[in-house]
This record gives structure tokens, sequence and C-alpha cells, in this order.
């Protein structure tokens, strides 16, 4: 008997704290682009399917985006990934910037690890084929070529 009190208060306790949390404000913003990332279409269809929700300013926010403690986990992770590249903020990287935003995004692509696999489960639109990973990898490749090309003719 006992026992079933102590689970009946506990729930009740979870369930109370759940409901305060609700009231804990989250920031979801999508600030005005600075300059858009110049790609093919199907590149940037790529990215658009599959990055920029995080790494943009035209995230799509979901439903229970509004819900505490998952609206705290996905504004956290959209603002790193707006941290790490923005597309929408594309155009005002200097030179240097771009391109080592455009190494990173090479390496996470060649580590398979973007999209994350927690953004996989509630997109798997998302997921990246390896046509897909093979299509920016080359077209990364071809962007660092030419911004090599570029550097060492100034």
């Amino acid at each position: 008997m006992i026992l079933k009190k102590l689970t009946w208060a506990a729930a009740s306790a979870a369930f109370g704290v759940l409901l305060v949390v609700q009231f804990v404000p989250t920031e979801r913003t999508n600030p005005p682009a600075q300059g858009t990332l110049a790609a093919p279409p199907q590149i940037e269809g790529t990215f658009r399917r599959a990055c920029y929700d995080c790494h943009s300013n035209e995230t799509h926010w979901p439903w229970y985006s509004r819900i505490a403690p998952l609206s705290w986990l996905i504004v956290h992770d959209v603002t790193l990934g707006r941290k790490e590249v923005n597309f929408s903020e594309w155009g005002s990287y200097y030179p240097a910037t771009r391109r080592r935003k455009l190494e990173w995004i090479g390496r996470a692509l060649h580590e398979a690890n973007m999209p994350p696999w927690s953004y996989r489960l509630m997109h798997p639109d998302a997921r990246l084929t390896e046509a897909d990973r093979a299509a920016l990898e080359r077209w990364i490749d071809s962007a660092l070529a030419t911004t090599s090309i570029e550097r060492s003719s100034k």
C-alpha cells in the first residue's frame, strides 16, 4: 500500500514538474537571411532537405518544439547548428571562413554524422543517400578547388 502511494506521489510530482516547465520560455527565431549559399539546384535541394532546419534561418519549428523539455533541446541544437554553419549567412562569411566551413561539412559527410540520428528519427526524409553524399562531396571538392585557385592567383 505504501509503495502504491509513493508511486502515485512520484507520478503526480513528475506531472506537476512537466506542467510547470511549460511556462519556461524558449526563443524559436528565424532571423532574416544575409546572403544565401549559391549552389546547383540538386545540391541546394539536398541541403534544404537535410540541413536547413538546424543550419539556416529557415528552421521549420515542429509542434513538439513547443513542449518542454524537448523545446530546450531543439532550440539548443538549432543554436549550435547555426553557429557551426549557417547557410542563410553564407554570403556574409569571409572567403577563408567559407573554406573552413566547407571543410567542416566535408568532414561531417565523410564521418556520416550529419544529420544526427536524433533528427533523422523524426525527419526520415533528411537521410542522405550514398548518391546525395557523393554529389555533396564532389560539389565541396569543386568549391574548395575554386577557392584554392582564387587564392593562388592573388
